[in-house]
């Protein structure tokens, strides 16, 4: 299956092994995540805009709603820009599109959460027809709220044999941001997508003295601005395969042959460690052969041979039915499902 391409390829990063307990290790890998939607295929190259500022006529409603948010009057500019590059961060990583963002344009919406009505198809194929892109992705409503909050917790100390109590001051920053997207196809002159997302942030500090909390946190203008970006990635894993940085666990004890194929795993050599796993996947002792199976599932997901990694974490379970080899059979299957989704996805991609 071509996908097949995509899924080795986690075996590339596989990380700092840490342990998790004292009978397994921990190894990180990245593992391609489907979009939520599916775009068609004939859709390689998007065009990315933002359209969120204000048009001339909505200017003035903007700066009075600063002023009664206490929101700085260029906050959400920044933080619409911030938006445009997360998506754009995003997208550059995914092996299922380019992305352009044009540099000689300039489009306007209301500056708020409301939404403007859809650009004509005239522009939308001029913006397309210049930058050689099969379809155009706006962000074409942003609006930002920030909330604090504050809480007190009782502590205790203890200084040369004695028990002090003190308060910690919390402090928390809660950035919500709403965007509001649009995918334009120009070929067939429809919106393939409109999706508006509130998405939250949080920021917090803690001292013993409230001021000193207060001044932990970030300033609002950077917070909203992270909140930005942030919500630019997730629309991006909305509409485009990306890469995950996921932990798996193995079992590195039972015998010395366990011992042994950690040492392969730290070098990336999974032939080498499955070879000393397959020894023990038929062993008398129940415990050995669900270890040496269970391992044998993560290689071959490693490997991209989901199947068969299906195959032998159900035979660690059906040995030993442990709720960790249960939940693997899960993430499997969910897996399997996932490949079927990229296959769709990621056909056409050379």
């Amino acid at each position: 299956m071509k996908t097949n391409s995509y899924l080795i390829s986690i075996a590339i990063l596989t990380g700092i092994l840490f342990f998790n307990s004292c009978k397994t290790s921990s190894v990180g890998v990245q593992v391609l995540n489907p979009a939520e939607i599916t775009l068609p295929s004939k859709i390689k190259k998007v065009a990315i805009a933002n359209r969120s500022l204000p048009d001339k006529g909505e200017k003035a409603g903007n700066i009075v709603e600063g002023l009664l948010s206490g929101e700085g009057f260029q906050q959400d500019r920044e933080a619409s820009e911030k938006t445009i590059l997360g998506f754009v961060d995003v997208i550059v990583s995914s092996p299922r599109f380019e992305v352009v963002r044009p540099t000689n344009i300039d489009l306007r919406g209301t500056g708020t959460a409301a939404w403007p009505i859809p650009l004509n198809w005239e522009e939308v194929e001029k913006i397309c027809k210049e930058n050689k892109a099969d379809a155009l992705i706006t962000l074409e409503t942003f609006d930002s709220d920030n909330r604090r909050r504050s809480a007190v917790e009782k502590k205790t100390r203890k200084v040369n044999d004695k028990t002090f109590d003190y308060n910690l001051f919390i402090e928390h920053l809660d950035v919500y941001v709403t965007c509001g997207w649009r995918v334009y196809d120009p070929q067939t002159k429809t919106i393939i997508d409109q999706s508006s997302f509130r998405d939250m942030k949080g920021f917090s500090a803690d001292d013993e003295d409230p001021k000193r909390a207060v001044s932990k946190l970030p300033h609002k203008r950077a917070a909203t601005n992270d909140a930005g970006f942030y919500a630019g990635t997730l629309y991006a894993a909305r509409i485009s395969p990306v890469w995950v940085n996921v932990a798996r666990s193995y079992y590195t004890k039972g015998n010395d042959d366990f011992k042994a194929a950690k040492a392969f795993v730290r070098t990336n050599n999974w032939k080498q460690a499955s070879e000393l796993w397959q020894k023990h996947a038929e062993s008398s002792d129940p415990k050995i052969k669900a270890r040496a199976c269970f391992n044998l599932a993560l290689a071959n997901e490693i490997e991209g041979n989901l199947g068969d990694a299906l195959k032998w974490a159900e035979k660690a379970y059906q040995t030993e039915g442990k709720s960790m080899h249960r939940m693997y059979v899960n993430t499997i299957h969910s897996r399997i499902q996932d490949a079927k989704r990229l296959d769709e996805q990621m056909k056409d991609v050379e």
